[in-house]
């Protein structure tokens, strides 16, 4: 159910969202800027909810007619737009949200707008809006969605509230999944993989899929040292045929290594994140602590570059030569 108490982290920005909604200082649109599965969404649709809640103005009832009809996805003020493609058009805006617009709220105060991904939106799109931005009906609120906030023209910036959506705490997420009753090991693993996103660390630790994954890019690292360079630029094959995941692979491992250069200090098991590896992880603690950072640092740099569209086959090609130095 879409509710406040019910979201974990970015309590500034709900506090906010809720003032506004108590004080009738709700604005006409909004950005929800963040990565991926970082709580965007839940947060719009929960405050989109109560907006449209005919009782409260800072949660949600769950016993109003709105309420009931928002949970079932069948509220006629609210509108989903989820373009599910890499660009939303002149014709997605159009159809979605300009028609939508010509007529009053069917029911509720408000008709409340979520653009999925907004930041797709082509040049032409965030110009068939901003008239309505610019000169919104009382009654339209909109909430866009993105991951890249400077991809906007600087007319629909300046006119939005801009809430950037920051990653959560290893520590906050262990403890909530924790809570779930996730084995206290593999929640702090699945925190610090999760990168931030309670919705991520859910998703991989319900996953079979994704414990095959793992444990084969961990396959990967354990032979690594043993690869000649045919074996090798197969491994960069590998990959490359799912780059989509590459940040995935290399956050397993940036943990191997760093599980390595831990055990290596300490000669203890006690503060490594994966215990599931112990075996992969002696193995490595043979280097030194010297080669051990410098793989570290090679693959934050990788990561990095990758962010930055660098060629991926030469990226990933110096990767491999660093991480396989003596």
């Amino acid at each position: 159910m879409y509710r406040f108490e019910n979201i974990v982290g970015n309590d500034k920005i709900i506090k906010s969202l809720k003032n506004s909604s108590i004080n009738d200082t709700v604005s006409h649109a909004y950005i929800l800027d963040g990565k991926e599965k970082t709580g965007k969404q839940l947060i719009s649709k929960t405050f989109a909810k109560l907006l449209l809640c005919e009782n409260n103005k800072n949660e949600p009832c769950l016993k109003c007619s709105s309420c009931i009809s928002f949970e079932s996805g069948n509220n006629p003020d609210f509108f989903f737009i989820d373009g599910n493609k890499k660009k939303l058009g002149v014709s997605d805006i159009r159809e979605n949200i300009l028609k939508n617009i010509e007529t009053k709220p069917f029911k509720y105060k408000y008709k409340v707008f979520i653009i999925k991904d907004a930041h797709n939106m082509t040049i032409q799109a965030q110009n068939a809006i901003l008239k309505t931005i610019e000169e919104p009906p009382k009654f339209a609120i909109f909430l866009m969605l993105s991951k890249n906030h400077n991809s906007f023209l600087p007319t629909i910036l300046s006119r939005c509230i801009l809430f950037k959506i920051r990653p959560l705490s290893p520590n906050i997420i262990e403890n909530f999944l924790i809570s779930k009753n996730i084995n206290e090991n593999m929640a702090k693993f699945y925190a610090i993989y999760s990168r931030g996103s309670i919705g991520k660390a859910l998703e991989i630790a319900y996953s079979e899929k994704f414990i095959a994954f793992r444990q084969d890019i961990i396959n990967d690292v354990n032979k690594l040292d043993e690869l000649d360079l045919i074996q090798l630029y197969n491994l960069i094959d590998k990959y490359d045929n799912i780059k989509e995941n590459i940040n995935e692979i290399l956050d397993i491992y940036l943990l191997v290594y760093r599980d390595s250069l831990i055990f290596k200090q300490t000669n203890n098991f006690k503060n490594i994140i994966q215990k599931d590896i112990t075996n992969c992880i002696q193995k490595i603690s043979h280097m030194s602590i010297k080669n051990l950072t410098n793989k570290i640092d090679a693959i934050l740099k990788t990561k990095l570059s990758l962010e930055q569209n660098a060629n991926f086959n030469m990226t990933m090609e110096c990767l491999f030569f660093k991480l396989k130095e003596k």
